[in-house]
């Protein structure tokens, strides 16, 4: 059996979002398990296999504060893409990390 190979991947931005980025290995899986960070505005917050929306949510700083974190998923990217987890916007500051891990 192979083990899981756990990965974290953070970005910081400005008004234009961020996004965290898994670089992609040949024939390898990534197994997003959380994303969390914080933006300044109301923002989509994504986690994509390559280009490919596989996992999306909205925050609403008026009503949720600035800072996000969604545990406990398990969102699979196709093998051999990167996983990439975003914040679509901001007016001045955002940051988003990713975790989870990846087989084989």
């Amino acid at each position: 059996m192979v083990p899981n190979r756990p990965f974290s991947a953070t970005a910081a931005g400005t008004n234009s979002g961020a996004t965290a980025t898994q670089a992609a290995v040949a024939n390898r899986a990534f197994f997003v398990t959380s994303i969390s960070g914080h933006t300044d505005a109301d923002a989509v917050i994504t986690i994509e296999s390559a280009s490919t929306v596989v996992w999306e949510s909205k925050i609403d700083v008026s009503a949720e504060g600035f800072s996000f974190h969604f545990p406990g998923l398990l969102v699979v990217c196709v093998p051999g893409e990167a996983a990439n987890g975003k914040v679509a916007s901001s007016s001045a500051d955002c940051q988003v990390n990713i975790t989870g891990y990846s087989l084989p």
